[in-house]
């Protein structure tokens, strides 16, 4: 499956979890998963188990209150097309450097979605 550009994704994903409760390596997940990573390839990315991976996906849905991967992407997308509705203007963020991603894998961090 084609991967979305990570650095469009980063300010929608960034506003759509302002105020939430998740960690670094969940912001980073939801990212991932926004890009359409799978559990495998999300693991492989994170340096984790498809377990792990599969864990911390039950935790993002149970915090956003959210039945599962569908309701999360359907979720992100309508916050996406309401800020662009609405004329609101994201700049594109860096996404951070290969020690700040090695540093969100360790959970040590900030992930790409902190930054936004």
């Amino acid at each position: 499956m084609p991967h979305i550009d990570v650095e469009t994704l980063v300010p929608f994903t960034g506003k759509f979890l302002e105020g939430t409760a998740l960690t670094p390596a969940e912001r980073a997940e939801v990212l991932r998963m926004a890009q359409g990573f799978a559990c495998k390839d999300s693991a492989a990315a994170a340096g984790v188990s498809p377990e792990t991976i599969r864990a911390r996906r039950k935790r993002i849905y149970r915090k956003l209150d959210l039945s599962g991967a569908g309701a999360l992407i359907a979720s992100l997308l309508a916050s996406a097309l309401h800020m662009l509705a609405n004329g609101e203007r994201l700049e594109p963020r860096a996404v951070p450097a290969a020690q700040d991603q090695a540093q969100a894998r360790a959970g040590a961090g900030p992930s790409a979605v902190a930054h936004a």
